[in-house]
C-alpha cells in the first residue's frame, strides 16, 4: 500500500494514478508528476513514431527516471512500433506507483520498471544487443550527469532525447554554473533560449565524440521553463569529427545588437560596427537545431491527434522554417524601439525581408522574434522602409 492518497487522471490515452497531495512544486510530491510537461511527452510520442516509420521494426525504449510512469506508458499506448519499454527510478514509491499504473493500462507485457539509479540502469545496457533504440533523459534540472551513460546505452542509429530545466544558468544568470555543467558560456540576450539549446547540443556533440559517436539534432525546441533536444546517434569517428566541426562561438554586441558566429575562437571581440566590446558565448552548436525531414514526418504523425498540446504542431512547423537560417534571432519590438519606430507585425517584417532578397522566418522561441540572414544594419534598413511606406 502506498503511504499517500492517489487520484486518477487521464493524459493522452493513459489513465494513471498520481499523488493526491497539495504541494507547492511537483518535486515536493512523494512521486514526481508534472502536468505542465505534457507537451514534452507528446513530442516524444511523435518522435518515437517517426523513428519506427524510418526503421520499420519494433523499438526498445528506456526512460531511466520515470516517476509515475506516465511517459513510458503513453509511449507504449500511443507511439507506433514500440516493442519494449524499460523504466527506472531510485524512489521505491515511484516504482510501486509506476507498476500500479502499468497494470492499470494493461501494458505489463511490454513495459517494466526497475528500482535503479538512472546511470546504473543505463550502464547495465551498455553492451552489444542490449542497447536501446530510444533513450529519454528528463530529469529535474540538468541532464548532463546522465549524458555519458545515455550515449553508451543507445545503439547505432538510435535516438536520444534530453530535457533541461536549469534555465537560469543556461540563460546567463549564472554563467560560471553553465560553464561548469555544459562546457560553454551563455549569452544573456533576447535569444538566450536559443543559446541554451545550442549549449546543450554542443555538450552532447562533444560527449558523444569521446565515444566516436556523432550526435545530430533532429528536433529541438524551447518552451515554458525548459528546453528539449532530440538527437540521432551514429557510430563513426569521421562522422563525429564532422559534428565537432559545427561547434563554435557566438559574439553579440550589447550596444548595436550586431552578432556573429565563428568556428574559431575570435582573435578580437571589438564590434566591427560600433567598436564596442562584444559578449562571447560558447563553445556551442552552430549547426541546424532541427532536421526539416524529421520534423515533416513528426507533423504527419500529429495529424488527427486532437489530444496533443495545440502548440506542438506550430512549434514543429516553425522549427522546420528556421532550421536552415543562421544562429540567433532579432526581437522586433526591441529594434523598433531603438529606431524610434512603431511596433511592426512579425509577419510583415518577415515578408519585407524576403521581398528584399533575404531569407527569413519566424522563430518558435518568441512570438516577436525573426530569424534572418540579414545583418542588423540591413534589418534596420528594411524596418525603416516598412515605416516609410506605411
Amino acid at each position: 500500500m502506498l503511504p499517500f492518497p492517489v487520484r486518477r487522471i487521464r493524459e493522452g490515452k493513459a489513465i494513471i494514478f498520481i499523488p493526491d497531495v497539495e504541494v507547492d512544486e511537483p518535486t515536493k510530491a512523494p512521486v514526481f508528476y508534472n502536468p505542465r510537461m505534457k507537451m514534452n511527452r507528446d513530442s516524444a510520442i511523435l518522435a518515437v513514431s517517426t523513428l519506427h516509420r524510418r526503421y520499420g521494426r519494433l523499438l526498445s525504449l528506456c526512460e531511466p527516471m520515470c516517476g509515475t510512469g506516465v511517459r513510458g506508458i503513453r509511449l507504449a499506448l500511443e507511439a507506433e512500433g514500440v516493442g519494449e519499454v524499460v523504466m527506472g527510478d531510485l524512489n521505491p514509491l515511484a516504482v510501486e506507483l509506476a507498476e500500479r499504473n502499468i497494470n492499470l493500462n494493461g501494458v505489463s507485457n511490454r513495459v517494466r520498471v526497475r528500482l535503479l539509479e538512472a546511470n546504473l540502469l543505463l550502464s547495465l545496457h551498455d553492451r552489444p544487443y542490449g542497447r536501446f533504440d530510444y533513450v529519454d533523459v528528463d530529469p529535474f534540472g540538468s541532464p548532463i550527469p546522465f549524458i555519458d551513460s545515455a550515449i553508451r546505452s543507445c545503439r547505432d542509429g538510435g535516438l536520444l532525447a534530453l530535457t533541461a530545466t536549469d534555465m537560469p544558468p543556461l540563460c546567463g544568470l549564472y554563467p560560471e554554473v553553465c560553464l561548469r555543467r555544459y562546457g560553454g558560456l551563455p549569452l544573456r540576450t533576447d535569444y538566450c533560449h536559443e543559446v541554451a539549446l545550442r549549449l546543450l547540443a554542443g555538450s552532447l556533440v562533444r560527449e558523444a565524440a569521446r565515444h566516436d559517436v556523432a550526435a545530430t539534432p533532429l528536433f529541438s525546441y524551447a518552451a515554458d521553463h525548459y528546453i528539449r533536444l532530440y538527437a540521432l546517434l551514429e557510430e563513426g569517428a569521421r562522422k563525429a569529427d564532422k559534428r565537432l566541426s559545427d561547434l563554435g562561438y557566438l559574439l553579440h554586441c550589447p550596444n548595436c545588437l550586431h552578432r556573429a558566429a565563428s568556428h574559431e575562437y575570435p582573435s578580437s571581440r571589438a564590434c566591427p560596427r560600433c567598436g564596442s566590446k562584444m559578449m562571447l558565448g560558447g563553445p556551442l552548436w552552430l549547426g541546424s537545431l532541427s532536421d526539416p525531414d524529421f520534423c515533416s514526418e513528426m507533423l504527419q504523425m500529429a495529424r488527427g491527434r486532437m489530444d496533443l498540446d495545440s502548440r506542438l504542431p506550430r512549434i514543429i512547423r516553425l522549427s522546420m522554417e528556421e532550421a536552415a537560417l543562421p544562429p540567433t534571432f532579432y526581437h522586433i519590438d526591441v529594434i523598433c524601439s531603438r529606431l524610434g519606430l512603431s511596433s511592426l507585425p512579425t509577419e510583415l517584417v518577415v515578408s519585407a525581408l524576403r521581398e528584399a532578397g533575404y531569407r527569413a522566418s519566424r522563430t518558435h522561441i518568441h512570438g516577436r522574434g525573426v530569424k534572418t540572414e540579414a545583418s542588423i544594419a540591413e534589418l534596420e534598413e528594411v524596418l525603416r522602409g516598412i515605416e516609410y511606406e506605411r
